[in-house]
């Protein structure tokens, strides 16, 4: 049994995060309890949890002394690339190269992820590791939002998107989408997105998006 205590968006977002790996059925409580003092005592206002493999064991109701709601699965979804309309309005991609960037990309995501289900804390570390790409989207000389692609595995995974939150409901985000595939020579792309985001799920489908599995449950445990 392996507990994974996740504390890093309890500072920004009051959100801890249990990963329970290969949890027998009668520990749950025992995990669960684990996770909670540690994340309670840093000072999380919420916790969220998860079981792998997928699904396995957790599951809403009464866990022990704890009670777990279901609030969303993180979806891995695919897309075909080829064949696909080359787009007459792209938005203009400049990959992060200085510090300054760097600075504005992680005050864009942190206003742009607010709220949003398990969504990633960056650090500026974290922006140039090997294989992934991050930058900023810009409508002419306007900063309109932001993206990363990683570029890890054979098939290119779409790792964040994002529009500044005062820029939405204006097509924009399907600008960026477009454009980040319209620059990927692959006959495939993947992401993953939160079942609760819905916009970004209606975006996703409508562009070509279909579900191929599920990643992982989760689970509010108070």
């Amino acid at each position: 049994m392996v507990v994974e205590i996740i504390q890093r968006e309890v500072p920004t977002r009051g959100i801890g995060y249990i990963i329970l790996r290969d949890c027998p059925e009668e520990r749950l409580g025992e995990a669960l309890g684990r996770g909670m003092e540690k994340l309670k005592k840093a000072g999380a206002k919420s916790v969220l949890a998860t079981s792998l493999p997928e699904g396995e064991p957790l599951h809403p109701g009464p866990c022990g002394v704890w009670r777990l709601t279901h609030v969303h699965d993180m979806v891995a979804m695919e897309a075909p690339l080829t064949g696909r309309e080359k787009p007459q309005d792209k938005l203009v991609l400049r990959p992060l190269k200085r510090s300054s960037e760097d600075r504005v990309f992680l005050e864009l995501a942190g206003r742009s992820f607010d709220g949003v289900p398990n969504a990633r804390t960056y650090t500026a570390a974290g922006l140039h590791r090997q294989g992934i790409r991050a930058g900023l989207a810009y409508q002419g000389e306007e900063l309109v939002g932001l993206y990363e692609v990683d570029l890890t595995e054979k098939i290119p995974a779409l790792a964040a998107l994002a529009i500044a939150p005062d820029l939405r409901r204006q097509g924009l985000g399907r600008r960026l989408l477009r454009t980040l595939l319209d620059g990927m020579r692959s006959p495939t792309c993947t992401l993953t997105v939160s079942s609760a985001n819905l916009p970004a799920l209606e975006l996703f489908r409508s562009e070509g998006f279909a579900q191929t599995g599920v990643v992982s449950n989760w689970f509010e445990v108070v």
